[in-house]
């Protein structure tokens, strides 16, 4: 069960009343390094460390940015650890409005893909599909490296137009699904409307990133593990 956020304390509203005058100052400023964080007080205590005041935090969203946020938080707060993130996706398309869905998937995911595009396609939803070997011209028009050297045709990945085909079709929401490091940067970049990732590649570790923090094995590998674990 999720745990219940606390509201904030009387320590923590004091403590922001002394943390965001200063903040504001120069005296302390968002060091962006969350990840090592010993409390994350922000979820648990109300502590904003920032300085930055609600009402700027307010009038920083759009009209259409405070849409997806309302959406967004439909979607956890109605079906919070019970539906899987291609349902997620699904749910959140539907507190939106949107009819047609895009997807850029990668080549080595293809079966994948069929069966993605069958799920959308079930809940109603206009679902198109774009492969990122598009249009199948050959690395060495732009001076790739190969994977295979010994190919005379390899062709190369098309990001930029898969998301040029995809917004041609009118679509809404645009999905990533197993796009290259780098190639999912210049998809995101491109299109013209929203972007969600629902399939992350990992070659090594059956498209679970995360396998290798949760294996020790890949950590003491990848030379991260805690001081005195074993």
């Amino acid at each position: 069960m999720r745990k219940r956020l606390e509201k904030p304390s009387f320590y923590a509203s004091i403590l922001n009343r002394i943390l965001n005058p200063a903040i504001r100052k120069g005296m302390f400023f968002m060091k962006c390094n969350c990840a090592n964080c010993p409390t994350h007080a922000c979820y648990s205590k109300g502590v904003n460390c920032t300085g930055v005041p609600m009402e700027e935090v307010k009038q920083a969203y759009t009209e259409d940015e405070l849409k997806i946020m309302h959406a967004a938080a439909y979607v956890e707060g109605t079906f919070y650890s019970n539906i899987c993130r291609l349902q997620e996706t699904a749910e959140f398309a539907k507190a939106m409005g949107y009819k047609k869905l895009g997807m850029a998937f990668c080549i080595g995911l293809n079966q994948e893909a069929r069966y993605i595009a069958k799920y959308f396609t079930q809940q109603g939803f206009e679902f198109y599909s774009v492969c990122c070997k598009n249009c199948s011209f050959p690395k060495k028009e732009l001076g790739l490296k190969q994977v295979k050297p010994e190919l005379e045709h390899e062709a190369m990945c098309n990001p930029k137009f898969q998301a040029k085909f995809l917004a041609e079709k009118g679509v809404e929401l645009f999905i990533s699904c197993g796009l290259c490091v780098g190639h999912d940067a210049i998809f995101n970049k491109n299109c013209p409307g929203p972007v969600t990732t629902l399939v992350v590649k990992d070659r090594l570790l059956a498209h679970n990133p995360l396998g290798a923090i949760y294996s020790r094995y890949w950590k003491r590998k990848l030379g991260i593990m805690d001081e005195g674990e074993v």
